[in-house]
């Protein structure tokens, strides 16, 4: 699905994929944390780490993250949320009305 947004040069349209890689990158940048790719150890089959949702403008996002040891869930998941709320909007200016994260592994 893409988000249009429309201007008197024109229209914009910032596709799901994009928002994506967005949300790939900002978690790359969090200390504490990675995307977890293999999951059917899970039993999560080929769900991908990160999910994208857009609905009436706003996007929900969803992130399956590993934790490494030593570090505290709930800050890096905080840090998280933080990170891929303010690069998304920056970026695309789509409103991110919630970053879901969901803490599957232990590094």
């Amino acid at each position: 699905m893409n988000n249009d947004f429309n201007n008197c040069s024109g229209t914009l349209k910032v596709s799901e994929n994009v928002i994506t890689e967005i949300a790939v990158n900002a978690v790359s940048e969090t200390d504490g944390v990675a995307l977890y790719n293999s999951l059917k150890s899970f039993g999560l089959g080929n769900q991908p780490p990160v999910t994208v949702k857009i609905t009436d403008g706003s996007a929900e996002i969803t992130v399956l993250l590993g934790i490494k040891y030593g570090y505290k869930a709930q800050v890096c998941a905080e840090n998280v949320q933080e990170s891929i709320k303010s690069s998304v909007q920056d970026m695309t200016g789509i409103m991110v009305s919630k970053v879901n994260v969901k803490i599957i592994s232990l590094l």
